[in-house]
């Protein structure tokens, strides 16, 4: 069993450190696109997603949250700021994701830089901002920009294109402001 454990985290940490050069030796770094599912223009999306979703599955939820998740992602070309928490692996298209530092990702959040739309995928930047905290199982997708500060809800769902102001507090499904009222 003791040999078994050890095959295992020696096979996940070599994962985690040759998926990134095998995404670099494809050049499978995804950039901002719209098309049809069904074409060329998305094979480097695919391969990207694929080589993510191969270290998702294995190994990944060892080693959520630690500095080698938030290393993982960086070396798949993810923009993650110093301080940051990611307490999630439910991550996609992570070279399309910037985020800022102090932010803090809450367990099992989704963060997609692709979404569809009549038959048309959609792959756009998430842009996260310095010091803002994402809830847990919030679903955060592409094209959206959440400003320094702000606050999403759990389990809140913020749609494409939505920008969220600085200092904002958002939730529910689709997000909205929220008003948070002081206890007197």
């Amino acid at each position: 069993c003791i040999a078994a454990a050890t095959g295992f985290f020696l096979y996940g940490f070599t994962l985690i450190f040759v998926l990134p050069v095998v995404n670099f030796v494809l050049r499978s770094r995804v950039v901002a696109w719209r098309g049809p599912y069904y074409s060329s223009g998305i094979v480097n999306w695919y391969i990207h997603n694929g080589l993510i979703y191969m270290a998702r599955y294995t190994f990944l939820e060892f080693i959520t949250p630690t500095p080698l998740n938030v290393l993982f992602y960086r070396m798949m070309g993810m923009r993650v700021g110093q301080e940051t928490q990611i307490n999630s692996v439910n991550i996609s298209d992570a070279s399309m994701i910037t985020i800022g530092d102090r932010v803090t990702i809450g367990g099992s959040a989704t963060l997609i830089g692709h979404y569809g739309m009549g038959g048309i995928l959609i792959i756009a930047p998430l842009i996260i901002g310095n010091g803002a905290t994402i809830g847990l199982k919030a679903t955060i997708m592409g094209g959206v920009e959440i400003g320094e500060r702000a606050k999403i809800m759990p389990n809140s769902v913020v749609l494409p294109r939505t920008k969220i102001p600085a200092g904002e507090t958002w939730g529910g499904v689709p997000a909205r402001k929220i008003e948070l009222r002081k206890a007197a």
